[in-house]
């Protein structure tokens, strides 16, 4: 998103706020590889979702940051 243009990021913004309303925690996602607009439409795409599967793709979110954070940690240490 750093790159992204100014009317991305308030959309983004906007969409996080909803998000944050809805579920009572940021809107999480694995940004590695993701462009600002893939990121905006898994958002729209995730808000009309149930807490309960909310939370089930926060945890695989979850779970990919951890995994690319652990390599890069093994790679460092290699």
């Amino acid at each position: 998103m750093a790159g992204a243009a100014e009317e991305l990021k308030a959309e983004m913004l906007e969409l996080n706020l909803a998000y944050q309303d809805r579920f009572g925690h940021v809107f999480l996602i694995c940004a590695t590889g993701r462009t600002g607009e893939q990121m905006r439409d898994a958002v729209k795409e995730r808000i009309g979702n149930s807490p309960e599967q909310e939370r089930e793709i926060v945890r695989t979110e979850l779970g990919k940051i951890n995994r690319i954070r652990l390599t890069r940690l093994v790679e460092q240490d290699a």
